[in-house]
């Protein structure tokens, strides 16, 4: 029974987030988002099973999110002036990778958790991806699309 409940409650997420995405109520479309939230709540309950790991995110993750939705703003911007530029000049975007501080943590449930958080988090901006996570120098490679002088970065 709480294999079916985690697998029902990833449903339900996956399939609000295909709805939020995808924005269309045709039914092949809801259909299609349906079936694609069970296989992936389907695998994401195997991993979790697999690995036995059993974490939740903690309400002051949440708190430094607030600031995600302007990162999308800004790199979406960024992103679009690029795109821009090259279409116009057809000059390249500047590329390239930057390292953030972040304290890596323990081995465990709560580290690697909060691990997936900030590599989700920062890589949902359409301009920017992690790329590593370094334990031993507590960094996180993130490669930008378009990036400006040296800036100092924090992870969200």
């Amino acid at each position: 029974m709480r294999k079916f409940q985690a697998w029902f409650a990833w449903w339900i997420l996956l399939s609000g987030f295909w709805l939020a995405v995808d924005d269309s109520l045709r039914a092949d479309e809801l259909l299609f988002g349906a079936i694609a939230a069970a296989l992936a709540a389907a695998l994401a309950t195997a991993v979790r099973d697999e690995t036995g790991e059993r974490s939740r995110p903690r309400l002051a993750w949440l708190a430094r999110a607030a600031t995600l939705p302007g990162q999308v703003v800004h790199d979406t911007v960024v992103v679009f002036a690029a795109l821009g530029r090259r279409l116009a000049t057809g000059q390249l975007p500047s590329s390239g990778y930057a390292e953030v501080p972040v304290r890596y943590g323990a081995d465990g449930s709560p580290s690697a958790a909060r691990r997936v958080f900030l590599t989700w988090a920062r890589s949902l901006a359409p301009g920017t991806f992690v790329v590593d996570l370094d334990p031993g120098r507590d960094v996180m490679v993130v490669h930008h699309l378009a990036v400006s002088p040296p800036e100092v970065e924090e992870a969200p």
